[in-house]
């Protein structure tokens, strides 16, 4: 039997192409493609970099599913559907919502598709497959196989994304991490991540891991050895780490010199409510933030806006606050409201949901405010993400942020990255804002 993986676009604009920062290695794929027993013949179209051949030789087709992609995925499911093929659909959003995938789909493969798909497989070929699987999260699938896409691999930013862990002992209310996992974290095995780091072409990485820090003791054994490999890698981690300055130096003696940062909002108020009140009785923010700079490590800094004390003064505090330490990247986000996460919940009792299933709403645009907020209406919400991240990535900003960097690093890669990711969201501000969910992605020219 044949199958054929496919990873959905987002959406882009007519006659545009496939916004680059987007592009990252599928690494959901190579791990699909590592599980499939070997007497399976298997292609990969990546719907973001090329057209998906709809007659292609395959029995059954299997779409990962996120909540962005979705509307995308149910009408390639729905095509390939109609010429006979057995459609499995997986991924974060058939987990959160498998009602909703399961009318588009004859298999939804919900939670970890480790120690589950070779039993689906198996059950397609008896002819007696189940509408539904669950998985549990092993993470013992050995070494990705990328070379279900290397002839794609050009494509792609030039980064290896090698995954560490999944989940997060934390539970911020808006998060789909926090209601995937229920706040467990588990991990793979040392040996099979320096293995796969050794393999790689890339020499940056980005480590896949929602909170690696979660296992302290592992965390150490694990930089520990990736010391030995002279690499230069990026994660994302919570403000926790901070208080930890053992596991700060090995981070930087392993090669770390980004992470990302989930700051959400410097509003206390706003942080009881998203449930991440803890990090504010880590200390003083701006200590906090220096301490991981004096360390070497620059920060990639992310915020959320939409909380109910957000006003545009919010937006102010944050661009002050960035400015102030001369972040490497900040993020100015719009809350989004995931489905089955406790934000959505919680707006959907207030009755604050200006559509129940956004993510498949007719004419929903990257950019648009799902909900009521508070303070300020859903446009000028949107408007003000646009406004400050703009301000942030003016070139005379990236031009004030620049020599901070030379005080945590001289890694010329890392340079090179700070112009070339600022560069290039400097010219994305605009060109992300409007994005069509699931439309324009069969034209020519990905």
């Amino acid at each position: 039997m044949k199958i054929l993986f496919i990873l959905p676009g987002i959406g882009k604009k007519p006659g545009q192409r496939y916004l680059r920062s987007w592009l990252m290695e599928p690494l959901t794929i190579a791990v699909l493609k590592r599980l499939t027993p070997a007497d399976y013949e298997t292609a990969f179209f990546d719907d973001r970099v090329e057209p998906i051949d709809y007659d292609a030789d395959c029995d059954i087709v299997a779409i990962t599913v996120e909540t962005y992609t979705a509307k995308r995925a149910y009408e390639i499911a729905g095509r390939f559907r109609s010429r006979g093929k057995i459609v499995v659909c997986g991924g974060y959003h058939a987990t959160l919502c498998p009602d909703d995938v399961s009318a588009h789909a004859d298999i939804v493969l919900a939670g970890n598709a480790e120690g589950v798909w070779a039993r689906v497989l198996d059950d397609i070929s008896r002819g007696r497959y189940e509408k539904r699987y669950h998985g549990e999260a092993s993470l013992c699938y050995g070494l990705p196989d990328r070379s279900v896409y290397a002839d794609k691999e050009k494509k792609y930013l030039p980064v290896s994304l090698v995954e560490i862990g999944r989940g997060c002992r934390h539970r911020c209310e808006f998060c789909s991490i926090a209601s995937y996992y229920g706040g467990c974290y588990k991990h793979r095995r040392i040996e099979d991540i320096v293995a796969e780091i050794k393999s790689c072409r890339h020499r940056i990485f980005f480590f896949v891991d929602d909170s690696i820090f979660s296992d302290k003791t592992f965390a150490k054994e694990l930089f520990l050895e990736v010391e030995k490999l002279g690499i230069t890698w990026t994660t994302q981690i919570t403000l926790d780490i901070a208080s930890d300055e053992e596991l700060l130096a090995l981070m930087r003696r392993s090669g770390c010199r980004l992470v990302l940062i989930g700051f959400e909002s410097v509003n206390a108020g706003n942080l009881e409510q998203m449930n991440k009140a803890w990090s504010e009785r880590l200390g003083e923010r701006d200590e906090i933030v220096e301490r991981i700079h004096h360390a070497g490590i620059s920060i990639y800094a992310s915020f959320v806006f939409g909380f109910d004390e957000d006003c545009e003064q919010a937006f102010a505090d944050v661009l002050g606050f960035s400015m102030r330490h001369r972040f490497f990247v900040t993020a100015f986000n719009h809350l989004l409201a995931f489905p089955n996460t406790e934000t959505y919940g919680r707006f959907e009792r207030e009755g604050r949901l200006l559509s129940h299933r956004w993510w498949l709403e007719g004419g929903y645009t990257y950019g648009t405010i799902s909900f009521s907020p508070a303070l300020v209406t859903p446009e000028r919400l949107s408007a003000l993400c646009r406004e400050y991240k703009r301000r942030f990535y003016t070139f005379p900003s990236i031009l004030r942020r620049a020599p901070a960097l030379l005080g945590r690093t001289k890694n010329p890669m890392m340079h090179f990255a700070y112009w070339f990711i600022n560069t290039l969201f400097h010219f994305e501000v605009d060109k992300r804002l409007g994005i069509p969910l699931g439309e324009n992605l069969d034209e020519a020219g990905k």
